[in-house]
């Protein structure tokens, strides 16, 4: 049975890695139309109405009433660390240095650092074979996400931004770190399905006051404004709410480092996305970063 419960949380991880990855692409059209607060409030905020929408046919607001005071807190807290001021720590850094730079350190650092709070905190095993996939998964994906000839001048900015904009990446990849551990705690003892439908209404508040002072959509937006609105909702469910669930599912059943590495492979799952919607050019870089990506894989299956 435990090893049924981790193959569906490695499944879990998998699938939410697809999530985000379709997300993503979707959220391209959305880039310069709407500011990045009010678009990561939106996300939210449509994401946690679809999912209570669906409540009452799942297990209804009973369930929370059998939701430990502790675990609770430990929910809230992980959802105002990760997605409300992780989230705009990492918006905030995109303002200063390219994504083609936030990007790879945000996987890279994440992951890196789940894994040793997976250890040290929350006493989970990690094995050889799973810290070689780890490094092999992570090198797959800086082959696929980085362009090759990419250097540092290439990277954006003059060094004093960039150097805050990896500052902001880092500290933003620490909090989400912090977050992953505290959902670890927060969900041994509640549905993925209930903690998620807990976690997002929280953060879609505290990033409620902020959006007051950001001009949410800019003027050429006109008539376009309702459809901006769904389609921002849309890719928030798929993020954060059936993504989300299926993350919250990986990290209940697989453990945090192991959800955490195997999600970070969503570039490499938008490829097919890329290839066959936006037209991109699949190179030798990108087929020998999928080939780590997958010895990786098996590494930490």
């Amino acid at each position: 049975m435990a090893c049924e419960g981790t193959l569906i949380g490695e499944i879990s991880a998998l699938g939410a890695a697809l999530c985000w990855a379709i997300s993503s692409a979707m959220t391209k059209s959305l880039s310069g139309k709407v500011e990045p607060l009010s678009l990561n409030f939106i996300r939210c905020t449509g994401a946690a109405l679809i999912l209570w929408a669906i409540l009452p046919f799942y297990q209804g607001v009973d369930g929370f009433s059998f939701i430990p005071a502790q675990a609770l807190f430990y929910l809230a807290f992980s959802a105002l660390l990760g997605m409300s001021i992780g989230d705009t720590l990492y918006i905030q850094g995109l303002r200063l240095i390219n994504v083609t730079l936030a990007f790879p350190i945000a996987q890279a650092a994440t992951p890196l650092l789940t894994v040793v709070t997976a250890v040290f905190f929350l006493s989970e095993e990690i094995t050889k074979a799973f810290l070689l996939g780890t490094v092999l998964v992570l090198s797959g994906v800086y082959l696929v996400a980085i362009p090759a000839g990419t250097t540092v001048r290439s990277l954006g900015p003059p060094f004093e931004k960039r150097g805050t904009g990896i500052v902001l990446i880092l500290i933003a990849s620490l909090f989400w770190t912090v977050s992953i551990a505290f959902l670890k705690l927060g969900l041994q003892e509640v549905d993925p399905f209930l903690a998620n439908s807990i976690r997002l209404p929280i953060s879609a508040m505290a990033l409620l006051p902020l959006v007051f002072f950001e001009k949410s959509f800019p003027e050429a937006a006109g008539s376009s404004k309702p459809r901006l609105v769904v389609l921002g909702s849309l890719t928030g469910f798929l993020a954060f709410g059936l993504g989300g669930l299926l993350f919250l599912t990986a990290i209940q059943n697989a453990g945090a480092g192991k959800a955490i590495v195997l999600t970070s492979c969503a570039p490499l799952l938008g490829l097919p996305i890329s290839v066959f919607f936006l037209k991109e050019e699949v190179t030798r870089r990108i087929l020998a970063g999928t080939i780590l990506v997958v010895m990786g894989m098996t590494l930490v299956f």
